[in-house]
């Protein structure tokens, strides 16, 4: 856990905003399943009209990402992924709160032996994956049988920061902010599991410009520099939800062999294929409401109008 999320903040005026959202997602924490999933359906709608703005930018990151589908096919991933994100919602409050056991009933691993395979000789694993809606919770799933560690972006609000890193440490091995680079590259060293989402526009300055989706997207380098200091292996990692079992997978396949190489945009060339074949699969599951293409290539048109 970063240093400025260690200790709790106090129930001062100022802090009662963060701590109310604490305990909002403390009782969603305790729903059951059956009961959030059917709760998630109206709230799914409610955020369909009030996240206007999002809508907009997950229909645009649709359209260009699926060209070859029909309007309808596109309209019905779009709504997908409202219902998606409306789970999301009862799936980070059950990550924070729920049992082993609960756990365990309700989600699995799938490619274990690809990651035994991958960590077999001792070195470290980072564990690559995009930003499924359900990723939270296929955290979790995997902590049940991978100690690992997760390279974070902090939160704004203090309270809010201090209650997901205090419930993600009690299934996790350290919360690593994505300022502290020093600290992934120390810890990969020492043969240690590290999951990263590396599928968000941060834009230029530390990525490089590779294909996903077919669309040109700022893609950061430290995909490809961390195996490059750490001789760690990278594993990529995507969790799916299975509607008609009510089952969440996280699907681990094979180490990417001869990674890294010396080119930067061949390496994320891979990886973001691999990642990119994985949302096909459930392209409903997908964070679509992300800005992913917002850095352009010199002279292009912005993405988003």
């Amino acid at each position: 856990m970063s240093k400025e999320s260690s200790s709790r903040p106090p129930f001062s005026p100022r802090y009662w905003p963060g701590w109310i959202g604490v305990g909002i997602i403390w009782l969603l924490g305790k729903v059951p399943q059956r009961i959030g999933l059917m709760l998630s359906v109206p709230l799914s709608t409610i955020m369909w009209h009030a996240l206007k703005g999002r809508r907009k930018i997950a229909q645009r990151n649709i359209e260009r990402c699926f060209p070859e589908r029909s309007a309808t096919e596109q309209q019905a991933i779009l709504k997908g992924c409202f219902r998606s994100l409306a789970r999301t919602v009862f799936e980070i409050a059950w990550s924070w709160s729920a049992s082993a056991a609960r756990m365990q009933r309700i989600g699995s691993i799938e490619g274990i032996e690809n990651f035994y395979a991958a960590s077999e000789s001792g070195r470290g694993v980072l564990m690559v994956t995009a930003h499924s809606t359900c990723l939270e919770i296929g955290a979790r799933i995997m902590a049940m049988t991978i100690r690992s560690s997760g390279i974070y972006r902090p939160l704004k609000s203090p309270v809010l920061e201090w209650y997901q890193n205090r419930s993600r440490l009690s299934y996790g091995e350290a919360m690593i902010s994505k300022r502290e680079t020093r600290r992934a590259i120390r810890m990969l060293k020492e043969g240690a599991v590290v999951w990263y989402a590396p599928d968000q526009d941060f834009g230029p300055a530390q990525s490089v410009f590779v294909p996903f989706f077919g669309i040109q997207a700022a893609t950061l380098l430290a995909t490809h520099r961390l195996p490059q200091l750490t001789g760690c292996a990278i594993v990529p990692m995507y969790p799916y939800y299975d509607a008609k079992r009510r089952h969440y997978t996280v699907r681990i396949l094979p180490a990417l062999e001869g990674y890294p190489g010396e080119d930067a945009v061949a390496d994320l060339t891979r990886v973001n294929a691999a990642l990119e074949a994985q949302v096909r699969n459930v392209p409903e599951q997908y964070w679509w409401i992300h800005r992913r293409f917002k850095t352009r290539p010199d002279g292009e048109a912005p993405f988003y109008q």
